[in-house]
């Protein structure tokens, strides 16, 4: 588990923020989606064998529990939009989010393997 201050850059127009760069990652992206959650609802609660992602709230409140299924290391962080970091979730670690606000959460997702429906790398582990 990772977690670095997203750069943002903000003046009259509105706000921008630079979420991963090529010179500060070793690994290749190869999907990236974006997902809204609404109000008390939870997304993840799985792991992965081989996938790396790296998650960005960008608008809204969510509380991220990760769990390293190795160690049992467990980490809470509450991740807000106006003050975007950026978090890279390793492989072999459970994680969840959870829309904690009370408007719709905006997550932004980038993955080094492609979501294949036929080998999803996908494995379900309640921890919220």
């Amino acid at each position: 588990m990772k977690i670095e201050e997203a750069e943002k850059h903000e003046d009259k127009r509105g706000w921008l923020v630079e979420i991963l760069r090529r010179d500060k990652i070793q690994e290749d992206i190869k999907q990236i989606y974006f997902s809204i959650t609404v109000p008390g609802a939870v997304r993840g609660n799985h792991y992965h064998k081989r996938k790396v992602e790296w998650f960005c709230v960008l608008k809204g409140v969510a509380r991220l529990l990760m769990e390293d299924n190795n160690t049992k290391e467990r980490k809470e962080l509450i991740l807000y939009g106006d003050c975007p970091k950026v978090v890279k979730i390793p492989p072999n670690v459970t994680h969840a989010i959870e829309n904690i606000g009370d408007e719709d959460m905006y997550l932004m997702v980038i993955a080094n393997e492609v979501f294949d429906p036929r080998d999803p790398d996908t494995y379900y582990k309640i921890i919220i």
